[in-house]
């Protein structure tokens, strides 16, 4: 199996980061850069000067901010969108509009005009703009990359991908009004999968089961295909906890994720007489989404404004089929 091609993690270029939001995924992706990175965290900002304060208290952040304008505005070379589904439009715009590249959460934005909107500015003011995917700058990813890029799956004929995670007592996640259900917070990492593997997906088909109490849609399935008619099969829930697996079928091999798929872990390679090749690595989890950092500060160090792991054409791909899914689930989004 291939070697991951990643970069080392204390060396290359150091951006001073400003985390625009303080939820749990700003704490674990704070923690990860602080604890295993030379990335520099300087400021943070929430709606509340309170709760800016009580963050960068707790990560050991110089700079707290009481509002999104200041933080912004703040001596930082990055900020990392870090709030709602919903707001992840408004506050990226707000760090684009004051010069300044980001990192958003994904997906990118839920809606696909706003997504393009986002983008079409980033690329107006030549500005940095990545969507938040750490999975693909994981090392366990670059070994994927690799084995697809020689050939050792033959030709690709399937792809599945799925995530399970039992969420029905989290209140935002099952929010509707907040933009929650099963698209948006799981539905994400295999429709990105799906179409990283097969770019240019369509949507065939795609259900989903409201949940009686809170209205959001907690699961769904979809079924995708290419211009050669090669088959995909994404699905996520919130109802229960899955395998949370992906697999390529190729003419020649099978490549396996196991759970969960979009974390560090194995890869393995089964030939049809049985034969493995496997790759392992440890499952450390949301510790390691300090990976996707360092490609921000690799990318603009180099001067370039978008990654190459995950060009902006790619996030407006699958914002496509996300909205796609939801049309044919009728599955809406708050009307704003």
């Amino acid at each position: 199996m291939p070697s991951p091609q990643v970069p080392d993690p204390q060396n290359g270029p150091s951006l001073r980061w400003a985390i625009l939001g303080s939820g749990w995924i700003a704490t674990q992706f704070v923690d990860a850069l602080r604890s295993l990175t030379n990335q520099r965290v300087v400021a943070v900002g929430s709606r509340s000067l309170a709760r800016a304060q009580e963050f960068a208290r707790e990560h050991g952040i110089e700079h707290a901010y009481g509002s999104y304008e200041e933080l912004v505005a703040s001596d930082v070379d990055v900020v990392y969108v870090a709030t709602g589904h919903l707001d992840h439009f408004a506050h990226a715009i707000l760090a684009l509009e004051a010069g300044k590249p980001v990192l958003v959460e994904k997906p990118m934005t839920p809606r696909l005009a706003e997504t393009r909107a986002l983008v079409d500015l980033a690329r107006s003011k030549g500005l940095f703009a990545m969507e938040a995917v750490w999975t693909l700058a994981l090392p366990r990813f670059s070994v994927v990359r690799q084995v697809l890029e020689k050939g050792l799956l033959g030709e690709i004929v399937e792809v599945h991908a799925n995530m399970g995670e039992y969420l029905v007592n989290h209140h935002r996640a099952m929010d509707p009004a907040q933009g929650g259900g099963a698209m948006n917070d799981l539905g994400t990492y295999p429709l990105m999968f799906a179409n990283e593997v097969l770019p240019g997906l369509r949507v065939l088909a795609a259900s989903g089961q409201q949940h009686a109490v809170h209205g959001s849609y907690g699961q769904f399935h979809a079924i995708l295909t290419d211009e050669d008619g090669r088959q995909v099969t994404v699905s996520a829930s919130m109802l229960a906890d899955t395998p949370s697996s992906a697999y390529i079928a190729g003419t020649e091999a099978t490549l396996i994720l196991e759970s969960p798929f979009y974390h560090p872990g194995p890869v393995t390679v089964r030939f049809h007489d049985g034969r493995e090749l496997r790759y392992d690595e440890p499952r450390l989890a949301h510790t390691q989404l300090f990976w996707e950092a360092l490609e921000v500060a690799r990318c603009i160090d180099a001067g370039l404004t978008e990654s190459p792991l995950r060009p902006l054409d790619q996030s407006l791909a699958s914002i496509a089929l996300m909205e796609r899914c939801r049309e044919l689930m009728g599955d809406p989004l708050p009307v704003v």
